[in-house]
């Protein structure tokens, strides 16, 4: 059995979700201590509990600690199984990090997976779904992943509601190289709004184009179904050789100017850099690329999710990915 100490580096969720997909692709044993030992609540709260829960169902392990609030976990699991699942969180937590967790493994099984998630897809600690849509799996299918997803309805946090489904077919990934992003095709912004004034939408689109450092070919918002108000502004870029997507949740009794200025930042600094995955698609993208076997990227930050991220794999399959500064950007590379 392997241990993990779930206190190391940043010490959050991430250590936890990382562990299990480990333990379902090399079907080994392993115990995590002191998990999310760093957060002002730690141990297991609801959405990390659904993780742990979505993990077992799938290989049919064999759990001890997976309760509310507990700080240690033991996760032995059998082989994983595709087949038709419904994972509810019964809250505003992430569903998107749920299928982060399972979705390599699932890929992996012999037959196809039909899941259907709800909780929330829009929360400010957890990729936004239509990041995942727009940014996390063009590069799976890159790499040759089959998955696809549709939506239902989104769930903003704190009131949750939302509901999709992914479908995940047996897969062989590929090794990704992606040092160069080549020639822009396309950048289009978007403003969704669901159950708030249209004028919200408009006022985003109007001062992000002010502060935007890239033409913008196609401006628009779109209303999808929510229980809840909710807010996200999102900027796509399609390159020569992928595609990725910038977002920005909105917040309570923030102005609209100030998501809009929040994101064009973020974008504007990562296309300075000179990178090809913003920082949080940098760390993402590791599992896929340890399944592969190899691939190569760069980023225009090495955050301390990333750094512990990189540690885990290591502690648990002996690969090593190696980064290091070049100019403006970080490289990273594995095999």
């Amino acid at each position: 059995m392997i241990e993990i100490n779930g206190a190391f580096g940043e010490g959050g969720g991430q250590i936890l979700r990382t562990t299990l997909t480990l333990s379902l692709l090399n079907q080994v044993p392993v115990k995590i201590k002191n998990i999310r030992a760093k957060r002002s609540k730690p141990g297991l709260m609801r959405q990390h509990l659904a993780c742990v829960k979505a993990a077992q169902t799938i290989s049919q392990a064999t759990v001890s600690g997976a309760e509310l609030h507990s700080t240690e976990l033991i996760f032995k699991p059998q082989p994983v199984k595709g087949g038709t699942y419904c994972f509810d969180i019964g809250s505003a937590g992430s569903t998107t990090l749920v299928f982060q967790t399972i979705m390599l493994p699932l890929m992996l099984a012999q037959k196809s997976s039909h899941i259907t998630f709800k909780g929330g897809t829009h929360n400010p600690l957890a990729p936004p779904l239509t990041d995942i849509k727009h940014g996390f799996l063009p590069l799976i299918k890159k790499m040759g992943g089959k998955v696809d997803i549709e939506t239902q309805q989104w769930g903003y946090a704190p009131f949750g509601g939302g509901e999709w489904i992914a479908k995940i077919h047996p897969s062989t990934l590929n090794p990704l190289t992606l040092t160069k992003k080549g020639v822009l095709i396309q950048s289009r912004i978007r403003s969704y709004i669901s159950c708030v004034k249209h004028s919200i939408a408009q006022r985003e689109i109007d001062t992000y184009r002010e502060r935007s450092k890239v033409n913008i070919d196609v401006s628009e918002s779109r209303n999808p179904p929510a229980l809840s108000a909710g807010n996200l502004l999102t900027h796509r870029l399609k390159y020569e050789h992928y595609e990725t997507c910038f977002s920005q949740l909105g917040q309570k009794r923030m102005p609209a100017e100030k998501i809009a200025e929040r994101l064009a930042h973020d974008v504007n600094q990562h296309l300075e850099s000179g990178s090809t995955l913003s920082p949080f698609l940098a760390d993402q993208i590791l599992l896929p690329i340890l399944v592969a076997g190899k691939g190569e990227y760069t980023t225009s930050e090495i955050t301390q999710h990333t750094e512990t991220n990189i540690n885990t794999i290591f502690e648990i399959t002996g690969k090593k990915f190696d980064y290091w500064p070049e100019s403006n950007l970080f490289k990273i590379k594995m095999g």
